[in-house]
């Protein structure tokens, strides 16, 4: 009988601590990895790739498809877009870029912000 109780408590001790794990918190918590925003954002650094991966990549406001006459593959229509207001007020936190996709991370919409309180250089 105490043969049978000790194994069940060992069961149970190695069931408990097998339980423990430690996560990372960037993967848990995306908008909590650390942002840049101090340095100014620069285009072809950081803009051009964002607009690729979220904006042209799909096919739709780049210059062959131009969709809602939008063209984000370029410096001068992204400055476009940045200067009439339309790309914070689309991809912010009221927009609804990018399309049927995950919103863009808070840090990413301050990376945009940032290059264009900077003036939009082409950089």
């Amino acid at each position: 009988m105490k043969t049978i109780f000790a194994i069940l408590i060992s069961t149970a001790l190695i069931a408990a601590a097998s339980g423990c794990y430690y996560d990372k918190a960037a993967l848990l918590y995306p908008d909590s990895v650390t942002c840049d925003t101090t340095n100014a954002a620069t285009f072809s650094k950081e803009i051009l790739p964002l607009m690729n991966t979220h904006c042209n990549g799909s096919g739709c406001h780049n210059t062959a498809s131009a969709s809602a006459g939008v063209i984000l593959d370029t410096y001068a229509g992204v400055k476009t877009q940045a200067q009439n207001g339309r790309l914070m007020g689309s991809t912010g936190a009221n927009g609804s870029m990018p399309k049927g996709a995950t919103k863009l991370s808070s840090c990413t919409l301050s990376t945009l912000q940032r290059w264009i309180d900077s003036g939009t250089p082409n950089n």
